[in-house]
């Protein structure tokens, strides 16, 4: 499976240990794929550098290990969404990147988005739902 993992899962996953932290493990078992987006790394390290400054450095660390695919911005820009129901505009790239990777789920803690369950086929998926089903489909 494809997940798209949105930036506060990564920020969490950096900060504390749990299931987002188990996510980030995951990216290295190779049994899934996981995707991010450039917005999505500039959001982690914007959060990092406001609310952890003293983690800064390791969010870019582990950033750079994460066993991801990257999603350039100009290949979700070119094809700008409106998404019905999208509580907030600014959630709208998250989206946009995880059709356009041809994603199967997004993970994500942002209720602007878990509120939605799905966007055209891509599946919107809290942190334990994902691991369940990572669990469950290897």
């Amino acid at each position: 499976m494809r997940f798209f993992l949105d930036s506060n899962v990564i920020v969490s996953g950096i900060v504390f240990s749990g299931t987002e932290r188990w996510i980030l493990m995951a990216t290295f078992r190779r049994e899934h794929t996981f995707v991010i987006s450039q917005d999505v790394q500039r959001e982690v390290l914007g959060v990092m550098q406001r609310r952890f400054p003293r983690l800064r450095k390791e969010a870019e660390q582990v950033l750079s290990l994460l066993r991801v695919e990257i999603i350039t911005r100009k290949t979700y820009e070119k094809h700008p969404r409106e998404f019905p129901g999208l509580r907030d505009p600014k959630d709208a790239h998250v989206l946009a990147a995880a059709i356009l990777s041809r994603c199967d789920a997004v993970v994500t803690g942002d209720r602007d988005l878990v509120v939605l369950g799905e966007v055209e086929g891509v599946k919107i998926l809290r942190p334990s739902q994902a691991r369940r089903l990572m669990v469950t489909a290897t």
